[in-house]
């Protein structure tokens, strides 16, 4: 197990992962520290707790913005694909219905 320090809102934490992690950890630090950077221009000097919080609601809310789109996206690739069965399903009816005009 590795223990790796990052930068979040301008302080640095020390947080344990998986070895090889760390990299990756590093990133997503990086990330956060630019949001919380980002934050305290807009918005001013928070407390730790206070800024913390403000990102996970933050967070939390972009995740809600992609869920709902995620689920968005997958309703009309089920739609389109009802569209398409329903299309194939007209043609197979054609195709009978022809045959039958054609059988007395």
């Amino acid at each position: 197990m590795a223990i790796v320090s990052l930068k979040i809102g301008g302080r640095y934490y020390k947080f344990s992962c998986n070895d090889g992690q760390e990299a990756h950890m590093k990133e997503l630090a990086d990330q956060l520290d630019k949001r919380a950077e980002a934050l305290t221009k807009s918005i001013g000097v928070m407390q730790e707790g206070q800024l913390l919080s403000m990102m996970c609601l933050l967070l939390a809310e972009e995740k809600q913005h992609l869920a709902k789109e995620t689920n968005a996206e997958l309703q009309v690739q089920v739609a389109d694909q009802i569209a398409q069965s329903l299309n194939n399903l007209a043609l197979k009816v054609n195709v009978i219905a022809e045959s039958l005009e054609g059988n007395p």
